[in-house]
């Protein structure tokens, strides 16, 4: 690496010595191709094509909303099904299907809810937002949907998915930023191929009817974060 970097450092101190020649100095640079620019680096993975599903032990859906204007407060749903059909010498083509149990929902509030909201009819924060009618309704909502439309690689290991949401009964486009962030050929427990996601995405609560303590409690704007590993369920 050093001879190369002492070549390449000669060749320079050379050609300043000549100095520039008349066609040098009148040439202008080559316009980069703007195509060729734009286009995103193909995805390598190696994971074979097939059926994939989602290990529920191994993934997590949370999302972040502003409190109070001061910090971010974090939830989560306990489980999460998830399917994914995936070639990788064809990611367009890949499809994504998602449910969420609305009653899986999990706080981490720490403090006694029940003393500390007078009049309520829930035995905890998690019976509330399940269940209130200001948060997920699960008796009429059961479950939250995605099911995507387009896949489009982003970069090297990259994509934007979008798709369908459906929250509290009602349906809006959303794009996830999917990162493929590792596969294996066989997983080291069910031996057969496997890989791994990460996404990212934020939607509005207000556009899913959710508006209750908007803005000055919970902010509007909601981040999604999810992780998972998929096991394949059947080759292509």
């Amino acid at each position: 690496m050093k001879k190369l970097f002492a070549s390449a450092g000669l060749a320079l101190v050379l050609l300043a010595a000549c100095g520039p020649t008349p066609a040098a100095e009148t040439a202008a640079p080559a316009a980069p191709d703007a195509a060729a620019a734009a286009a995103p680096a193909p995805i390598t993975i190696a994971t074979p094509a097939g059926e994939y599903a989602s290990d529920p032990n191994h993934s997590s859906v949370e999302f972040k909303l502003h409190h109070l204007g001061l910090s971010f407060y974090t939830l989560k749903f306990k489980t999460f099904d998830a399917t994914v059909s995936f070639d990788p010498a064809n990611i367009g083509a890949s499809k994504v299907s998602a449910t969420i149990r609305a009653a899986d929902i999990l706080a981490g509030f720490p403090g006694d809810y029940v003393a500390n909201h007078a009049g309520t009819k829930f035995s905890s924060w998690e019976d509330d937002l399940a269940n209130s009618t200001n948060f997920l309704d699960a008796g009429k909502y059961p479950t939250i949907t995605f099911v995507s439309t387009s896949v489009e690689p982003s970069g090297e290991r990259s994509a934007k998915v979008t798709g369908d949401l459906t929250l509290k009964g009602v349906t809006k486009p959303v794009t996830l930023d999917v990162t493929f962030s590792g596969e294996t050929a066989s997983h080291p427990f069910s031996k057969v191929p496997a890989i791994g996601f990460s996404a990212t995405g934020t939607v509005k609560r207000s556009d899913f009817g959710l508006d209750y303590l908007l803005p000055a409690i919970v902010g509007d704007e909601v981040k999604i974060e999810i992780e998972s590993d998929f096991i394949q369920k059947t080759p292509a």
